[in-house]
């Protein structure tokens, strides 16, 4: 376990750049096979947890949310980004894909703020589900925001 974890970092921490500024290059993290290879093992080992679904939000989700539902021997359950015509992002899932009182874990590749987040809690909540909080590759919102939110990140 420590192995993976200890790994993921060193290489996640090698590759995290920036762009534009101040903005993360968070596609750099994709391009090394050794670390793709070690994010959902790192990723579903930082905590223990009784899951019974990963959800991952588009587009990085869509990435992350299956290497970690593959490790842990769990479905997937993918959280669209739906455009409106007023120029908002809806986010939502297909009906009746979480069964009553799933207990669902979020994996995101960063946790900047926590809106994202917890718009994806209040989601799951409507639909009957338990969150379980985030598992991160790199968390940077306040440590509230972590705590309410359950994020664990690997940096």
């Amino acid at each position: 376990m420590t192995e993976h974890l200890d790994r993921a970092r060193e290489l996640l921490k090698a590759r995290t750049t920036t762009a534009y500024g101040d903005r993360l290059a968070t596609l750099h993290w994709w391009i090394d096979p050794e670390l793709l290879a070690l994010l959902g093992p790192a990723l579903a080992e930082l905590e223990p947890t009784d899951a019974t679904a990963v959800a991952g939000v588009q587009s990085s989700g869509y990435l992350l949310g299956p290497l970690v539902a593959i490790h842990l021997g769990l479905g997937f359950v993918g959280v669209q980004k739906r455009p409106e015509p007023d120029g908002t992002i809806t986010l939502a899932i297909a009906d009746g894909i979480l069964r009553p009182r799933e207990r669902v874990l979020l994996v995101d590749d960063l946790v900047d703020t926590g809106a994202q987040a917890h718009a994806v809690r209040g989601l799951f909540r409507r639909h009957g589900a338990e969150w379980l909080g985030v598992r991160a590759l790199m968390a940077l919102c306040p440590s509230e925001v972590s705590a309410d939110l359950g994020v664990v990140a690997l940096i």
